[in-house]
Parts: structure tokens; sequence; C-alpha cells
């Protein structure tokens, strides 16, 4: 097993993971990933034995727990920090990995945010960027350029499988997952950043909530489509957009009933 202490960091898109992430960071004990590939390459990595043991004929327990500890060692082999939190919004369904390969007791904090403020806050940075992702999508299905079919697209094709893995984390797994809501981040910090360090059993530490730097940025940042998708302020404080200032009554009721808490 690695001699790391390693913490998850998932949840919704927009929903304040790259501030939290930016503020635990101020922590020196504590490193914080961008969106991290660990995940991904874990589950492809199981997804290659199991189509491995169909032909060969070998220990794949055995190797495969050999190889997944010497994977994680390895990723984090240059991090020197001793408490890692990895991010990915696919670690709330696999506690039981979690607990094998990387943290006998999980702990994920997941940010959350009402539905309608998540797809606003995109419909805010796509009016700005002329090449973002949602409008090139309705392009090529030759749909009309709107908030509601941006906000429409977006729920149905970029949102709704994050959400489902995150509503079948907290189902299965509610004891391993810590749910932060952005407003209590920006109204309360303190209280929730203690929440927190309870959760994972860390020693608090002073956070500072003025000349916050983002420091778990997506160096990548383009390849997501949207300009300033990952962009953070120094300052905490609530800066939402009314989401029916930009979609209909009838769209932010339907969205809203699919919020979290």
């Amino acid at each position: 097993m690695i001699n790391k202490a390693i913490y998850f960091l998932s949840g919704l898109p927009r929903t304040g993971s790259t501030l939290l992430g930016s503020i635990l960071s101020q922590n020196p004990k504590i490193h914080v990933t961008p969106t991290s590939p660990l995940y991904s390459l874990l589950v492809n990595t199981n997804e290659h034995f199991n189509l491995l043991n169909v032909q060969y004929t070998f220990d794949q327990e055995a190797v495969s727990r050999r190889i997944y500890h010497a994977m994680i060692k390895a990723f984090y082999a240059d991090i020197e920090k001793p408490i890692i939190f990895d991010k990915h919004r696919g670690w709330t369904k696999h506690v039981p990995a979690i607990s094998e390969y990387l943290n006998p007791r999980p702990r994920i904090i997941c940010t959350n945010r009402p539905i309608a403020e998540v797809i606003t806050s995109y419909l805010v940075l796509a009016d700005k960027d002329e090449s973002n992702f949602i409008d090139t999508h309705l392009k090529k299905l030759k749909q009309p350029i709107t908030n509601e079919a941006r906000a429409h697209l977006l729920w149905t094709t970029y949102l709704k499988t994050p959400y489902e893995v995150t509503v079948e984390g907290l189902n299965n797994f509610r004891d391993n997952i810590l749910l932060v809501d952005y407003r209590d981040l920006v109204y309360s910090p303190n209280k929730t950043l203690t929440k927190i360090y309870d959760f994972c059993e860390i020693e608090n530490f002073e956070h500072k909530w003025n000349g916050i730097e983002n420091r778990c940025a997506e160096a990548k940042d383009e390849a997501w489509g949207l300009k300033n998708l990952h962009t953070i302020r120094p300052t905490l404080k609530m800066q939402s957009m009314n989401p029916l200032a930009y979609l209909p009554k009838e769209a932010v009721e339907y969205f809203n009933k699919q919020n979290i808490i």
C-alpha cells in the first residue's frame, strides 16, 4: 500500500470543486489534483484484465492487485505532500474499489449546487465564448441556438451522467460521502472547512478567504471547449446569475426538481 493518505473530490461540474480544491491546497500538507486521469486508468485497466481473463490463465486477483498498487504509487510518485485529494466525478460509485486499493476508509468530498444554477453558469460563459462546445454541438444537431436548447443539451448530454453517478454513490455509500453546498462554502467557509477536516479526520488548518490562488488549475483547459471554465475569483463571494434571467420559469422549475438536496 502506498504511504500517502488519499481522499477524493467529486461532484457535478460548476459546483465549486475547483474553488474548494484551491482552498484546500493552501494547506502545505495537502495536494489537490486538477481533474485526474487516475480513475480512468484504473477502470480501463480493470476492463482489460477482464478481457485477458477470458483467454489467458493467470491469478487475476493477485496480479491485478499488485499492478493497481504499483500504478497508484507511480502515479503519485512526484507528489511530496502526505495528503492527496484526487479529483474525478466518477469516484462516488466506486467506494468498494477505493477501500481495497486506495484508502481503507474512503472519504469523498462532493460539491453540490442547484441544477438550474449549474446550467446558468454554463450559459453565462457560453455568451462570452463564440466557439463554446455547447453551441458547436447544437449546430451539429441542427438545433436553434437558444438558452433553453443549450440548457436541455447540457442536462441530457453532459450533466445527467455525473448526476446519476453522484446519486448512485449517495444511495449506496452515504457514510463515505460528504456533500458540500456551494453556498455553504461561500457564506460559511470556516464551518464548512472544519466539517471537511473532521470528516476526513485530518488536523484542521487556518485558511484565508482573500487572495485565493487557483492551485489545481486545468493546464489543458482549452480541451474542455469553454473558456474560463475553471477560473476562480480570488475572494469568496457569491456572484451567481439568477437562472430566471436566462431561462423560462418552467425550465428552472424542471431542473430544480433534479436537485440532489
